[in-house]
């Protein structure tokens, strides 16, 4: 196998990236490529840029790469375990597959991380300040409102309901959250629950014991949910109507896509929730625990009453700890409602026109 000089490999790799729907910016002063260099080998990053996002055989690839079969099988069970591409079906029946960075290979370096990718994730996230990730629509993630904080008389769409999508799920699983680890190993300590990254399956044994993943019952499920909820963080998961498999619970401290907003300006960082708060003046105390949950700064205090603002995102995570129950969640207009597309392949068509990407040759 000739490979190209090593800065065109990873070059390689970078535009294929770029090219899914999902996005990864391209940084002129090549911050993306060092972020590339520490997760791929340049052997390793030649291959995954020859990938496809569809599943194919070994010897598909092993043709397509002029590598023998069983060399390059060898090479492609190193690379999922270094969270680089996915696998699907048994060792003897393997197919793979080619990953977002986002959501997918980032996520995927959990077990890997350490203090030097750390830092250059966030030297990449803070020059590229969400472009390609946050610049386009639909965004990636979308706001879960917290059930009990909705007007009970109101009817809510199944994909808004966090527990209900558990309930109905076969199997369960938890995972820190790779923000908070990011973070930390930076030395910003965060003071919510880390293992708080919940994934589920519709099929049944889905997960496997792990360093990272830890496989739960659906009671655990719920109880996690319950434990992020109380403590402040915020439900979100893919945007989309089904095909999401997680949910994640989230702060602005560290989190990626929470930061596009609060940190980085990107107003399609995530999609609002399609609820908004409503305040009971007549109830409302001025307590100011509503104003210190709130992580998005929605809420102030004038006149010793709660008010809120525009940048309420429909959380519904101050709403549970009124102890006065003068707030709710209630429906946004309809002109400022999102609703998600129904499928990952409708998120993935949409995001693709928006970006003017064409990613027909990795689906094909």
């Amino acid at each position: 196998m000739a490979l190209e000089s090593q800065d065109d490999v990873y070059e390689k790799l970078a535009q294929t990236l770029h090219k899914i729907p999902n996005g990864f910016a391209i940084i002129p002063d090549g911050t993306h490529l060092k972020l590339l260099k520490w997760i791929f080998t340049s052997e390793e990053a030649f291959i995954a840029s020859q990938m496809k996002l569809i599943s194919e055989k070994t010897g598909v690839l092993a043709t397509r790469l002029q590598i023998p079969e069983e060399e390059l099988s060898e090479k492609l069970e190193v690379m999922i375990k270094k969270g680089q591409i996915r696998g699907k079906g048994p060792t003897n029946e393997r197919s793979y597959s080619l990953i977002p960075f986002a959501v997918g290979i980032y996520e995927y370096q959990l077990g890997r991380m350490d203090k030097e990718f750390a830092q250059l994730a966030e030297d990449y996230f803070q020059k590229s300040k969400g472009v390609d990730i946050f610049s386009s629509s639909p965004p990636f993630f979308r706001v879960i409102p917290v059930n009990q904080a909705i007007n009970p008389e109101l009817n809510i769409h199944p994909y808004d309901e966090a527990e209900e999508i558990l309930k109905k799920s076969k199997s369960w699983a938890v995972r820190d959250c790779i923000c908070k680890e990011q973070q930390e190993l930076l030395g910003n300590d965060c003071s919510y629950p880390k293992r708080v990254c919940i994934t589920y399956s519709a099929h049944e044994n889905a997960y496997r014991d792990g360093s990272v993943v830890q496989v739960v019952t659906r009671e655990e499920a719920l109880l996690k949910l319950k434990e992020a909820r109380d403590a402040g963080l915020v439900h979100t998961t893919m945007n989309t109507q089904s095909d999401a498999g997680y949910i994640c619970n989230c702060c602005t401290c560290c989190c990626g896509i929470l930061r596009g907003l609060t940190e980085w300006e990107q107003p399609n960082a995530f999609a609002n929730s399609n609820y908004v708060l409503s305040i009971d003046e007549e109830l409302c105390t001025g307590c100011g625990i509503c104003i210190d949950r709130c992580q998005f700064s929605a809420l102030n205090l004038e006149d010793n009453v709660s008010k809120v603002n525009h940048r309420c995102v429909g959380c519904g995570v101050c709403v549970i700890e009124c102890p006065e129950d003068a707030l709710t969640l209630i429906t946004r207009d309809p002109s400022d409602q999102n609703d998600p597309p129904a499928t990952m392949v409708d998120w993935m068509n949409q995001r693709a026109r928006a970006r003017g990407v064409d990613p027909s040759e990795l689906l094909r």
